[in-house]
Order: structure tokens, then C-alpha cells, then sequence
């Protein structure tokens, strides 16, 4: 069996189809990438882990039943949107990112929309009670922690408050 290390991952193989190269940069790190690969003018491209500007978590989630979380993703690239959220649980660690798409526009089309930040509701599945890190699936690195406790006036949503304009 040949085994390989490919990117910190051993592979192990009775047969190698393909050689492995190394990472492209001098320091062997791989390189990070926003965007699996930029949109071609006129087409868009999956985005997964936007930016996230504003998530609404409240002070006490109720433990054993389904919440709803409010996101809203950072002004981002002409044409980027956040379409849905993933949710994912490992332990007591609660995961959050905004997927959606980014689009280019056609080639000699300058980009008219102005900064729009799309909302997006996140659906955790039932806790346990406990404390939980929330972690963003997106490159800020920011944490947040989530009590979830056995109190019937504990959270089940919680949604942004709408921004006022004017005076």
C-alpha cells in the first residue's frame, strides 16, 4: 500500500492515479482563498463562510428545543449575496456560516448596487443544556458563547432589531 502525505492529510492507496503536488507557496503553507475560484464576467460563483456583521444570540436558549437565529452578512463584493446558513454542532461547539453566491458582471459592466446585507435565518437543532462556543464560518475568527439551560422563558429566536434611519 503506498500512503503520502498531501496537505497535512495522509492518503493511503493501493493504486496512485494522480501525484501529489505540494503546495504552491515558498513556506509549504497552502494558500488561503476566499472563493473556491473567481466568477467569470456574467456568472456567478458558490460562497460559502461570507462575512458575518451582526448575528443575534440571545442571553438563554431553551435546552431540547429547535432555535432560530438571526445573521446578517457584512457588506461585502459587488454582487456577493447570503442566500442560507449551515448550521453544524460538534460537542459544545456550535458552528454558524452564511452561504450564498458571488456574481461578477458582464465584462465592461460596471457594478451599480450599492452595499446590500442580506439577512439570513440560522436553525439550530435541539440542545443539550450547557454552555456552547459559537464560532463563524467565516475568516473574522470571532467567538461567541450560548447558555442553553431547562427554563421555559429561555429563547427559541431571536431576530436583529431593525435598523432606524433619519431623525
Amino acid at each position: 500500500m503506498d500512503t503520502r502525505t498531501w496537505r497535512g492529510i495522509v492518503v493511503a492507496s493501493s493504486v496512485v492515479v494522480a501525484s501529489l503536488a505540494p503546495a504552491c507557496t515558498p513556506d509549504g503553507a497552502p494558500p488561503r482563498i476566499a472563493l473556491a475560484g473567481p466568477a467569470a464576467p456574467g456568472t456567478c460563483a458558490e460562497w460559502t463562510g461570507q462575512p458575518v456583521d451582526r448575528t443575534c444570540l440571545p442571553r438563554r436558549a431553551l435546552a431540547g428545543a429547535p432555535l432560530v437565529l438571526e445573521i446578517e452578512e457584512r457588506c461585502g463584493a459587488c454582487g456577493s449575496m447570503a442566500e442560507t446558513c449551515s448550521v453544524s454542532v460538534e460537542g459544545r461547539t456550535l458552528t454558524l456560516s452564511l452561504d450564498g453566491k458571488t456574481c461578477e458582471p458582464p465584462a465592461g459592466v460596471a457594478c451599480s448596487e450599492t452595499c446590500g446585507k442580506s439577512r439570513v435565518r440560522c436553525r439550530v437543532p435541539p440542545l443539550d443544556e450547557g454552555r456552547y462556543v459559537v464560532r463563524y464560518g467565516d475568516p473574522g475568527g470571532r467567538v461567541d458563547s450560548l447558555d442553553v439551560v431547562f427554563d421555559h422563558e429561555a429563547a427559541t429566536t431571536c431576530s436583529l432589531e431593525e435598523t432606524k434611519t433619519g431623525s
